[in-house]
C-alpha cells in the first residue's frame, strides 16, 4: 500500500516535484501495473457499489457523452427516513452503463483504506483538504469535455487505458466563483489554446495536473477505471475569516465609519480607510496570526480513520481540578487567568486551553481528535502542563 508521498510519486522525488512541477506544469509518472492495486480494483469497487444505502442521486452520478444522465432516470423513490428519497437502483444504473454512460463517484475518500491513505498522504504533504472522485468509463465515451479544476489533481489510473489530453491554456488561479464557473464553450474553447502534452495512461500511472489546467481524457481500451484526487489549499481569500476573528478584538474596527455629505466627510471616511488598512497590516505581521495561519493549514484536512472492533479503544479520563479559571486576551497575548494572577498562554493553545475550562470531565482521545491540528506531541505537552499546575488531573 502506498503511504508516503515518496511512494506515491516514485521514481520522482519530492524535491525535484516541488522544485520543476508542482503549481508549475503538469506531470506523468508512469508506474508498474500493481503499484495502486490496494487503491482501487474492479473488484473493491463491485464491492462498494454493493452498500446501496451509501449511495445517493449526489455521490453516484452518470454522465452520458459529458451530458449529465438525469437523476429520475437511474434512481427511485425509496423510504427515508421520515419521508421517501431518491436512490440509485442498480439494475437502472447498470442499464444506462450499458448505452455507455460514465459512472462517476464523487467525494469518497474514505471508502477503503488504500484511497484513506492517499488521501491523508496528499494532506500531510500539501496542507490542504483532499476530494476524491472516481471515474469508470467505456472506449469511445467521455464524461467530461474539456475543463479545468479549481484544485491540484493527482489522477492514479488502476484499470484499463485512457488518453489525456492536456492543454496549453491555464486560467490564473481560479476559485469555486461565478467569475470561474459561468464561462460559455466559446471562452473554454478560447482559453484552453492548443494542446500541450498526450497522455496515454496504463494501470499504476501518476498524472499531476496543476490548478487550472485544461484538460479531457477518454477511455481507450474496452473499460477504464482512474481515481481523481483533488487537493484543495489554504489561499489568501481563507485569511479573511481569521481577519475579522482578530480585527473583532480592535475597537476601531468596531466603530462606525464616518458620516460624509460629500464633502470634508469623505476626506475624513479616507484617514479612516487608511487606518484600517495600517491595522490589518499590523495584524498579519504578528506572530500570534501567523501560528493562526499554520493551524488553519493543518486543520485543512478531512475526517478519516479505521475502526478495530471487538477491541475496546483505551482512553484515560481527567476532569477540571480547579474552577474559576478563565482564558482572557491582553493584546496579542491570552493568559490563563484566575482571580488573583494570569499566566500567558503558549501561542496556538488558547482554543485547547478554553475547550478544557468548559468540561469538568473528559477523555484525552477527545482532546487528541478534536485538536489533532496541533500535532500528538504537542497536546501532550499542553496537557502535562495543565496539570502540573493543578488545573487538571486525573478523574477520581
Amino acid at each position: 500500500m502506498v503511504t508516503t508521498f515518496d511512494e506515491l510519486i516514485a521514481p520522482i522525488t519530492a524535491e525535484e516535484f516541488f522544485g520543476a512541477y508542482y503549481g508549475q506544469k503538469p506531470l506523468h509518472i508512469p508506474g508498474e501495473a500493481d503499484k495502486f492495486s490496494d487503491v482501487m480494483s474492479w473488484d473493491s469497487l463491485n464491492q462498494a457499489l454493493a452498500i446501496n444505502a451509501f449511495w445517493t442521486k449526489d455521490n453516484l452520478r452518470l454522465f452520458q457523452d459529458i451530458a449529465p444522465v438525469p437523476a429520475e432516470d437511474y434512481c427511485r423513490l425509496v423510504p427515508g427516513l421520515g419521508t421517501r428519497v431518491l436512490q440509485p437502483d442498480p439494475e437502472l444504473v447498470k442499464s444506462q452503463m450499458s448505452r455507455g454512460a460514465s459512472l462517476v463517484l464523487n467525494s469518497i475518500d474514505t471508502i477503503s483504506p488504500g484511497i484513506q491513505a492517499v488521501a491523508d498522504l496528499l494532506e500531510r504533504t500539501l496542507k490542504g483538504y483532499t476530494q476524491l472522485n472516481l471515474y469508470c468509463s467505456f472506449a469511445g465515451h467521455k464524461a467530461f469535455d474539456s475543463h479545468f479544476d479549481t484544485h491540484e489533481v493527482f489522477a492514479l489510473h488502476t484499470e484499463g487505458e485512457k488518453t489525456w489530453n492536456v492543454y496549453e491554456g491555464r486560467l490564473d488561479n481560479p476559485v469555486h466563483h461565478s467569475t470561474f464557473l459561468d464561462l460559455t464553450t466559446e471562452q473554454h474553447v478560447q482559453n484552453r489554446r492548443e494542446l500541450l502534452m498526450e497522455v496515454h495512461m496504463t494501470p499504476g500511472d501518476l498524472l499531476y495536473i496543476p490548478r487550472g489546467q485544461y484538460h479531457d481524457a477518454l477511455a481507450s481500451s474496452f473499460a477504464t477505471l482512474h481515481l481523481t484526487f483533488g487537493v484543495i489549499l489554504v489561499r489568501g481569500l481563507d485569511l479573511f475569516e481569521l481577519m475579522e476573528d482578530e480585527a473583532m478584538a480592535d475597537s476601531l474596527f468596531r466603530q462606525d465609519l464616518p458620516r460624509h455629505d460629500g464633502n470634508d466627510g469623505v476626506a475624513n471616511l479616507g484617514q479612516r480607510l487608511s487606518d484600517l488598512g495600517d491595522r490589518l497590516k499590523a495584524m498579519v505581521q504578528e506572530p500570534n496570526f501567523l501560528d493562526a495561519v499554520v493551524q488553519l493549514q493543518n486543520r485543512r484536512q478531512g475526517t478519516r480513520g479505521a475502526y478495530y472492533l471487538p477491541e475496546r479503544p483505551a482512553a484515560k479520563e481527567i476532569q477540571l481540578k480547579t474552577e474559576g479559571l478563565r482564558v482572557v486576551r491582553r493584546g496579542d497575548t491570552y493568559f490563563l487567568r484566575s482571580e488573583k494572577a494570569g499566566i500567558p498562554i503558549p501561542s496556538g493553545a488558547q482554543d485547547l486551553v478554553s475547550w478544557v475550562l468548559e468540561h469538568p470531565k473528559f477523555l484525552d482521545t477527545e482532546v487528541r481528535a478534536l485538536f489533532a491540528h496541533l500535532g500528538e506531541e504537542r497536546v501532550e505537552e499542553l496537557l502535562a502542563q495543565l496539570q502540573n499546575m493543578d488545573v487538571i488531573g486525573p478523574a477520581a
